[in-house]
């Protein structure tokens, strides 16, 4: 197998994906249309997470801040790994 292929390989596991963006900023939307806007702390194999400096947003507008919330992998609905440009 070629590197390139590994490569891209790599790059489509979800998990490996999350587990790079550690220290960045993502954005989660919650099964029932709750998101979450901060720095991914931690993740683990359940895509458990906890977040530090997150700020809760309804309807794209933000209702609360945390310090650290952790959030529950089988509540998620989907996940944007790089979200410092949205604001």
């Amino acid at each position: 197998m070629s590197s390139k292929n590994n490569n891209q390989q790599r790059s489509k596991n979800p998990l490996q994906i999350l587990q790079n963006s550690q220290g960045s900023i993502i954005l989660l939307r919650l099964k029932d249309g709750t998101e979450y806007r901060g720095l991914l702390k931690e993740i683990d194999a359940y895509m458990n997470m906890i977040l530090e400096n997150a700020t809760e947003l309804m309807e794209g507008q933000p209702i609360a801040k945390y310090n650290e919330i952790f959030i529950r992998g089988n509540n998620l609905l989907f996940i944007k790994p790089d979200a410092s440009q949205i604001t």
